[in-house]
């Protein structure tokens, strides 16, 4: 059985200096560890022996070894809905399975955020400085990932959603309305039935493949409603 865990939601630091991630509408505060496990997980997709040993690297690279185990914290944020995970026996069903209902968010990309960014990592968290410039070399998005990425330009969508509309030849989706006359014009349509019915869809393949690209080059965030 194949295991995948992924971060949900985007990271903000309150003025006050605490952290906290966005995720659903909510404004969720972290300890030490939870963002230690959450930040591993971030712009990444492992498998659980992949997370657990990148945990455990952390927490002796930074000091803070915790009398609690790695599951206790992926356990804690899995069920405050902080980590997302999907399972099969096969790679791409296990990949499915984690994406299929995680909605996708465009990530900050104009020149004050990345700025904004550069020198976070620079100022405050002493990166060296040809490591931090790297935040303004984005990689290009290929010709199916700049698809999805105007897609989800007006209007928030899921893997599973993105997977339809790229069955169906829908490439402009600005509002409510059209996702429903185009994705959900049937009555029995509804998340879970559009959930199910992307696991048969040939285009499945490349849509996993371009979601998993835009998320690792942080061109965009998943998210949860």
């Amino acid at each position: 059985m194949i295991r995948l865990f992924t971060a949900v939601g985007t990271y903000k630091l309150e003025e006050n200096g605490i952290p906290v991630i966005l995720a659903g509408g909510r404004e969720c505060a972290l300890d030490t560890h939870e963002l230690l496990l959450w930040s591993s997980l971030a712009f990444r997709i492992l498998t659980y022996q992949e997370a657990k040993a990148e945990f455990y690297a952390k927490e002796r690279e930074l000091h803070i070894l915790s009398e609690l185990d790695f599951d206790h914290y992926l356990n804690r944020l899995t069920m405050r809905r902080l980590i997302a995970s999907g399972r099969d026996e096969v790679g791409v069903d296990a990949l499915y399975d984690l994406l299929g209902h995680l909605y996708i968010e465009k990530t900050p990309s104009g020149l004050p955020a990345k700025t904004a960014a550069f020198l976070n990592l620079w100022l405050r968290k002493r990166i060296p400085f040809r490591k931090a410039i790297a935040v303004f070399h984005t990689k290009k998005p290929e010709a199916t990932e700049k698809k999805l990425l105007s897609l989800i330009r007006h209007q928030q969508l899921s893997t599973a959603e993105l997977i339809q509309c790229m069955e169906k030849g829908s490439f402009h989706i600005r509002n409510s309305r059209q996702l429903i006359e185009q994705i959900y014009a049937e009555e029995t349509a509804d998340c879970d039935s559009i959930v199910t019915e992307g696991r048969t869809l040939e285009i499945r393949r490349p849509v996993l493949t371009a979601v998993a690209n835009l998320y690792l080059k942080q061109l965009i965030t998943f998210q949860i409603l």
